[in-house]
């Protein structure tokens, strides 16, 4: 993946860990009968980066992300995951 892609997801990584919107995450995610609010708000956060990297694939290949693009978005939120594990506990200790 090239760095400006890559920089496209991280950018897109980190919008969506202000805040603002982690707070409707977990907020959207509270009206679910859920065993963890948590793990669901770190799965709609993951779901959110592959299909992030699905569009940018399309917007600017015009094509579909190849394996190898959504290991690397995968890879990237493996690296940030305790990141975006936080954020998500302070989210919900509010």
């Amino acid at each position: 993946m090239e760095s400006a892609f890559r920089g496209h997801l991280e950018k897109e990584l980190d919008d969506m860990l202000k805040p603002e919107s982690i707070d409707k995450i977990v907020n959207y995610s509270k009206v679910f009968p859920l065993k963890s609010v948590e793990d669901f708000s770190f799965g709609v956060i993951i779901g959110f980066i592959l299909t992030a990297t699905i569009a940018e694939a399309e917007m600017r290949y015009g094509r579909n992300a190849t394996d190898e693009e959504m290991m690397e978005a995968l890879n990237i939120a493996y690296r940030r995951a305790m990141e975006i594990k936080g954020a998500i506990k302070y989210a919900m200790g509010k």
